[in-house]
């Protein structure tokens, strides 16, 4: 019900503004998706110099570019696509950068642990693993058309929810990861 909670914002804000504009959604093409990504170098930039001064530490710093880069461009391929295959296409994209993310502070959590306790994390991450996949079957019963009601929208709901599993776990993993750099 959360998950509905978040989408249907996003979705009303987005049908808003682009009701009042009278122009389609505009397909990505290696051209719009070059400017974007410098719109993000530009931003990372700022975002940077701004957490730097406020002396966050380097690790902090380096999740909040990650995760940045991740949600802008998200947020920056749907003002152009805002098409229903647009969104779900820019939502799983985001899916699979924090899933690359989620991998790389996996392994640096990994990195920190003795050898006698990386065993807890490795048997952590299966059964989440394993909770992902089962969750993403439940998903993908409840938006049949018999439980949903169907539609489109169905598909947007899909990619949030699935969304939002990756990046709570990345997430997780992250602040352990954190805990470990206090000492």
């Amino acid at each position: 019900m959360k998950y509905l909670k978040l989408l249907f914002p996003l979705l009303f804000s987005h049908a808003i503004v682009f009701s009042q504009d009278k122009s389609d959604p505009i397909e990505v093409t290696p051209a719009i998706e070059k400017k974007i990504n410098e719109e993000i170098i530009t931003a990372v930039r700022s975002l940077k110099a701004k957490m730097t001064s406020d002396k966050e530490s380097a690790a902090s710093i380096e999740f909040a570019l990650d995760t940045f880069r991740i949600e802008k461009y998200e947020e920056r391929y749907m003002d152009y696509d805002y098409s229903t295959a647009g969104m779900r296409s820019a939502t799983y994209d985001a899916a699979h950068k924090y899933d690359s993310l989620l991998n790389k502070y996996y392994k640096k959590l990994l990195a920190v642990l003795k050898e006698t306790d990386k065993a807890a994390l490795v048997n952590a991450q299966k059964s989440w693993i394993i909770f992902r996949g089962n969750e993403l079957k439940l998903i993908d019963t409840i938006s049949k058309d018999e439980y949903s009601g169907g539609g489109t929208v169905q598909q947007l709901i899909d990619a949030s929810e699935y969304l939002d599993i990756i990046k709570q776990r990345t997430n997780t993993i992250y602040e352990h990861y954190m805990r470990t750099m206090q000492q």
